[in-house]
């Protein structure tokens, strides 16, 4: 009975569906394509969602600056490390096995790679507010799309950075053991 209960509800869909659609046919009477006629509904923006669309559009302005000021900090961080690194010996003291330079250049870079989604989220805020204010669906469509762009952004970097993490868990492990193993009688340095 289960079975035939569920299989009645399915039929009954069908024939709404087959009744609120449109077949175009061709000379053999047979169907070319089926075209729905259900009307979409409509979104409406209501006050309280406005409200809380400018709310969202403040905060996302705030990190969006609190964002661009940080990256700042980064670029005058990168480059001042690189000069203060540029003075530290390398090679055989062993103090950094590595050039100095690339600390500074990896801020740089890190500021760089941040730049876009903090973009993203100030377009977003500015676009929102002018959306709202205005009454303008262009603005509003671009508003979402940078919000879309911030979040696939951030989305991506995430990914990437999940798949980075166990390869430099790896790397550090094994430079741990190499490193060990360098301080036992015996063993090349």
């Amino acid at each position: 009975m289960r079975f035939f209960n569920s299989y009645n509800t399915n039929s009954y869909n069908a024939k709404e569906l087959l009744k609120n659609t449109k077949f175009n046919m061709n000379t053999e009477n047979q169907p070319l394509e089926q075209v729905e006629t259900i009307e979409p509904k409509k979104l409406e923006i209501t006050s309280e969602i406005k409200n809380d669309l400018n709310q969202a559009a403040k905060w996302s302005k705030f990190l969006a600056i609190l964002g661009f000021v940080f990256m700042g900090l980064m670029v005058f961080g990168g480059i001042i490390m690189s000069l203060v690194m540029a003075f530290i010996p390398t090679g055989s003291s062993g103090i950094m096995p590595f050039p100095p330079l690339l600390i500074g250049i990896i801020y740089i870079v890190m500021a760089a790679i941040y730049f876009f989604p903090v973009l993203y989220l100030y377009r977003f805020s500015t676009s929102i507010k002018q959306a709202l204010f205005l009454k303008d669906q262009n603005k509003l469509t671009k508003a979402f799309y940078n919000l879309r762009a911030h979040y696939r952004f951030i989305a991506i970097l995430a990914i990437v950075m999940l798949c980075l993490y166990p390869l430099m868990i790896i790397g550090m492990v094994a430079a741990g053991i190499f490193g060990g193993l360098s301080h036992f009688p015996g063993m090349p340095a």
